[in-house]
């Protein structure tokens, strides 16, 4: 009987294509318009276990896309939990320092600093606005929650806000922009599906910077499932949905 009903199961195990397609069903609603056009093949490597990833080339422009997708048995709430746990990254991600200068911690539309130490070249810094999607969240009961970014490095009135002193010896990124994205399956596990889009700036030829972008986005997945299980069990942070509801 257990074969049988573990046969089923098996039998009804979502596929990479039925995600593929339930996702692109839901693009127009995200919330940001840079989301790579992802293969089928890759979300199926994911639910097999991989910490699947790739590039998607952009016209005109050198700096390629770098996505990764990634299927953990962990709660959505929970990861959700980690990804936007920002001002406590440091170290746990490759960033040194990750802090909220504009807004509230763990909310829709602040304004976060990181920096990231960076071997041979000068140190890079960002500023990002981090934007919830509400309606996205909304409109699949729940099924998807998303998280964007957009770089605010030429914002005077929140670059104003840092002391640019202590970080001489860095450059801010060109710019940055990106997004986190959590679906729920129906087994209990969740899908992240998570894509970074940057020029570094300065003398770092921009391929290179893509390609590494590529392999540390596969990173940042592993440390954020790490994270979402040492950390957030015991975080006194007050987190909030993509609605803005507290949980």
């Amino acid at each position: 009987m257990l074969a049988l009903l573990l046969s089923a199961s098996l039998a009804h195990a979502v596929s990479g294509a039925e995600v593929a397609a339930q996702l692109a069903s839901w693009k127009a609603q995200r919330g940001i318009d840079t989301a790579p056009t992802i293969p089928a093949k890759t979300y199926q490597q994911a639910l097999d276990g991989e910490i699947a990833k790739g590039i998607e080339v952009v016209e005109d422009i050198k700096a390629a896309k770098g996505y990764g997708v990634g299927v953990f048995d962990i709660p959505i709430g929970q990861l959700w939990k980690a990804i936007t746990d920002e001002d406590h990254h440091a170290h746990h991600t490759a960033v040194t320092m990750s802090e909220t200068i504009k807004g509230t911690p763990r909310t829709h539309d602040h304004t976060i600093f990181q920096y990231l130490p960076v071997p041979l070249v000068s140190d890079r810094w960002w500023l990002v606005n981090i934007q919830y999607t509400g309606s996205l969240y909304t409109q699949s009961a729940g099924k998807i929650w998303e998280i964007t970014w957009r770089d605010k490095n030429t914002d005077q009135s929140v670059v104003s806000l840092l002391d640019l002193a202590q970080f001489e010896d860095a450059m801010p990124v060109a710019w940055t922009k990106g997004a986190w994205l959590l679906l729920k399956l129906d087994d209990g596990r969740t899908l992240i599906e998570y894509h970074t889009w940057s020029d570094p700036g300065g003398n770092v030829p921009v391929g290179l910077a893509t390609r590494f972008a590529a392999g540390e986005v596969a990173q940042n997945l592993t440390n954020m499932a790490k994270f979402a299980k040492s950390h957030i069990p015991t975080c006194k942070g007050k987190f909030h949905r993509p609605d803005g509801s507290r949980f």
